[in-house]
């Protein structure tokens, strides 16, 4: 007679204690966060809930209280029954003494907090005295992986990276097919710039929507996370340097969301500006708006995922903005909202005036949900 260990879902065990929340909260993220404040919510069942993580560089300065009533704003809405406040520092928190002011003056009157300090060398609670309860320097960390919260977390096969980049970061690709796809690239970018009316210019952007669909097609989800085997560097750089088009750049968003092709015909066709205006919106709102609003496909959301993260390692630094701000909007729109936040940063690092990814920016920055996960779950796509 053979036997199976069933093991618990990480998710449903309750946290019933700030320490149970301390050792989730990196699995939730997807790594150990630094130099950070982290509000961590646990709904009346105990189970964690909104987990908001802020830069500590960005509760500074002009923007700190706009920083702060952005997370009092999520915490508003998420109404959690309890919240663990994480300040997680090298420094000390002395250091950081101006950020836990201002966030726990806006947090405070929302909910029951309870703050501590996580350090290289331990946990305690802020403000604890008593050595029995908090020593110095603190609990050891050991003690929140072996919890029976950090436990069930490692035997469902979950792994905590060591910082965002590890956990998100895409590896570039070979010096020889990033150089080939750079000149691919090139090539396209020339032949857009030799178009000598509306009409040619017109005809390379519809080549160019045929070379994003192409590669969509191309992914071979079976081939594994990333799925981008049959994707060569030429069509990588082509794909890369029709991104960079504001128009083809729209269009490719538009295939990816639920009424998105409706939006593709006015855009590319004869029906107007004004059709088209209306027909993005449309496509948008059922992103956005929690009425209509509906989770994204799954299968299209990994091979868009897969075709970006690929056209990313292999194109020019110049050419990666719009890439990282797509994928960045994909994973806002996944509910992955550490993975948005570090792809977002990215494309502001590529360009810092990009337009559309400091619109996406906002939208992460401010904690605001897509539609569907504020409806509690959403349509089909």
């Amino acid at each position: 007679m053979t036997t199976s260990l069933e093991l618990p879902d990480p998710s449903t065990i309750p946290l019933r204690s700030p320490h149970d929340v301390l050792a989730a909260v990196p699995y939730r993220l997807g790594f150990r966060p630094t130099e950070s404040v982290v509000l961590a919510c646990t709904t009346a069942h105990g189970l964690l809930g909104l987990v908001a993580r802020t830069g500590l560089d960005d509760l500074r300065g002009p923007g700190a209280a706009a920083g702060a009533r952005t997370l009092a704003r999520a915490v508003a809405e998420a109404r959690p029954a309890r919240c663990v406040l994480a300040l997680y520092t090298a420094d000390g928190v002395a250091a950081a003494a101006d950020v836990l002011d201002v966030v726990l003056g806006a947090v405070e009157p929302l909910v029951d907090v309870d703050a501590w300090l996580v350090t290289p060398e331990g946990y305690r609670g802020l403000g604890c005295e008593d050595p029995t309860c908090c020593p110095d320097p603190g609990h050891p960390l050991t003690a929140l992986d072996s919890s029976e919260v950090g436990t069930a977390h490692v035997l469902a096969g979950h792994v905590v990276a060591s910082s965002a980049r590890e956990a998100y970061g895409t590896p570039r690709a070979a010096d020889e097919p990033r150089n080939l796809a750079g000149r691919a690239a090139r090539r396209s970018e020339a032949a857009c710039a030799r178009a000598a009316d509306d009409a040619d210019r017109e005809r390379w952007r519809d080549d160019a929507v045929a070379t994003w669909r192409r590669a969509l097609r191309c992914v071979d989800l079976e081939s594994g996370p990333v799925g981008a085997a049959p994707l060569g560097p030429a069509l990588l750089g082509k794909v890369g340097a029709a991104l960079a088009d504001r128009v083809v750049r729209d269009v490719a968003l538009l295939t990816l969301l639920p009424g998105g092709e409706e939006a593709v015909r006015a855009t590319t066709g004869a029906d107007g500006r004004e059709q088209a205006d209306d027909a993005t919106a449309r496509a948008m709102g059922r992103v956005i708006d929690p009425e209509v609003a509906v989770a994204p496909d799954p299968e299209a959301l990994a091979r868009a995922r897969a075709v970006l993260e690929q056209v990313d390692a292999h194109v020019p630094q110049r050419l990666r903005a719009p890439g990282l701000t797509l994928l960045a909007f994909l994973a806002w729109w996944a509910g992955d909202g550490p993975r948005a936040s570090f792809r977002v940063t990215e494309a502001l690092e590529v360009d810092e005036g990009y337009r559309l990814a400091r619109l996406v920016h906002c939208v992460v920055s401010s904690a605001l949900p897509p539609g569907w996960i504020r409806t509690g779950g959403g349509r089909a796509h």
